[in-house]
């Protein structure tokens, strides 16, 4: 029985015990009272007694009422309040970048995230179970051994891709803890999965690179050193040989600088501290200034240069950089070619509004092996006669940094015995930049950036 319900009744009890009092003192005092009279006070005063009776219950119900809806409105609101915090929180899970995987202590999923199944590679595989989302024993392990020592435990775990193919390599970090309820009582585990290849491969590349660097600059310097011993020891006096030193050390000097230059210069394109300066630009004027630079260089090596990039084609480019990109193909097409051969730069305009350029030589081609990574710093598909042609092996990772800089892309495609072309894309019309904090000084004339 609610409290209202026994207020009504406790009400209507005690206004027919009032009742009962009014006619009894009514009949003690009044006994010569008639009959009619007698029934006509008692029927007004018991219809007082039910407009007040009615009056406090209809009160009651109204209060009951407001109650009610007040009650449905609160619940009302924390449902809507639990089905947002559920949307918020699903939401969350799912757009973190990190794997999340909750299971409890029978090992049965609670909960697996997008990207945990991204990263474990399940597909659209449902589970139920841990061992149905991965069979790597690490980590399995790992979730066991923090329900065994109720204690936080960590694994690095090496994945490959589902054709087992090895350049799909990857690293994988998984952090698990345990799952406490109120009562401190591990119900279950929370792991967190992180994918590491960018970083591993970032590291490795550092690590290649000072490797690659000190290779460089230990060769030249060696010789350097011996020259200079040499001549310390008399050889200057030698009037025959002392001049052929001098030159070998000038000569390897002049690589040490180029070195260091290209390595300052794409240091500072990585890092976005190169000012663009775009404006319109005739490509086939450009490319007969760059050939004309070049000319010495490709009759050294018995090359031709044949300019088919039509009148017509312009495009929004910084000048200094768009020079420096074809200086750095063409000057590799000429070295990495034979006698007779030639280099070919011809360019089209796209649909998409693009200007496709291509530069083309016609020996001796690079292997499928090598393509994808010609545009790695310091890579080489043929070492020695890179060395031997004084490439610093920076050319193309500057040709590709400063082509996406200007909002393009580079790529190669090549056939051993016939040649390779080199193409860069990059968009007729360039969006205004601001000006990138620690700029470039300002170039004038042309360098060739060897590779």
């Amino acid at each position: 029985m609610t409290r209202q319900a026994r207020k009504i009744i406790a009400a209507t009890m005690g206004l027919v015990g009032l009742f009962a009092i009014y006619e009894t003192i009514k009949t003690l005092l009044f006994p010569a009272m008639s009959a009619t009279t007698s029934h006509v006070v008692s029927t007004l005063v018991v219809g007082g007694i039910t407009v007040i009776i009615s009056r406090y219950v209809v009160q009651q119900q109204s209060s009951l009422h407001s109650e009610l809806e007040a009650s449905n409105r609160r619940l009302r609101e924390a449902l809507t309040a639990s089905s947002r915090n559920e949307i918020l929180l699903r939401s969350i899970v799912e757009s973190i970048d990190e794997g999340l995987v909750i299971i409890d202590r029978d090992s049965r999923l609670l909960l697996i995230n997008d990207a945990a199944r991204r990263l474990l590679q399940t597909g659209t595989r449902s589970g139920e179970r841990l061992a149905e989302i991965s069979r790597d024993p690490g980590f399995h392990r790992v979730f066991a051994n923090v329900l065994t020592l109720e204690d936080r435990a960590e694994a690095r775990l090496e994945a490959r891709g589902l054709d087992g193919a090895a350049q799909n390599r990857r690293i994988l970090r998984v952090q698990a803890a345990p799952l406490r309820m109120m009562s401190g009582e591990v119900e279950g585990v929370v792991g967190v999965i992180s994918d590491l290849s960018k970083l591993e491969m970032l590291e490795r590349v550092r690590q290649e690179f000072l490797s690659n660097v000190s290779h460089e600059l230990r060769t030249p310097l060696a010789s350097i050193v011996a020259f200079v011993e040499t001549l310390i020891d008399g050889g200057i006096e030698d009037e025959e040989n002392c001049l052929r030193f001098l030159n070998t050390i000038h000569r390897n000097t002049a690589r040490m600088q180029a070195l260091v230059n290209d390595i300052s210069e794409l240091s500072a394109i990585e890092s976005g501290s190169v000012t663009l300066k775009p404006t319109r630009l005739p490509l086939n004027s450009l490319v007969s200034e760059v050939f004309t630079g070049l000319e010495p260089r490709a009759s050294q090596f018995g090359v031709w240069l044949e300019n088919r990039v039509g009148a017509e084609v312009e495009l929004d480019a910084d000048r200094y950089r768009l020079e420096q990109i074809l200086i750095n193909l063409i000057d590799n097409a000429i070295k990495f070619n034979h006698p007779g051969g030639r280099v070919i730069v011809s360019a089209e305009v796209t649909d998409e509004g693009r200007c496709r350029m291509t530069v083309k030589d016609t020996w001796p081609g690079i292997g499928p092996e090598h393509l994808t990574r010609v545009f790695e710093r310091f890579y080489r598909v043929d070492k020695a006669r890179s060395r031997e042609a004084g490439g610093t092996g920076l050319g193309l990772a500057i040709v590709k940094h400063l082509t996406l800089a200007h909002g393009g892309e580079a790529f190669a495609r090549s056939e051993v015995g016939v040649g390779s072309e080199f193409i860069i894309s990059l968009p007729l019309r360039s969006l205004p930049t601001a000006p990138a904090a620690g700029s470039l000084p300002d170039h004038t004339g042309s360098a060739i950036t060897r590779h």
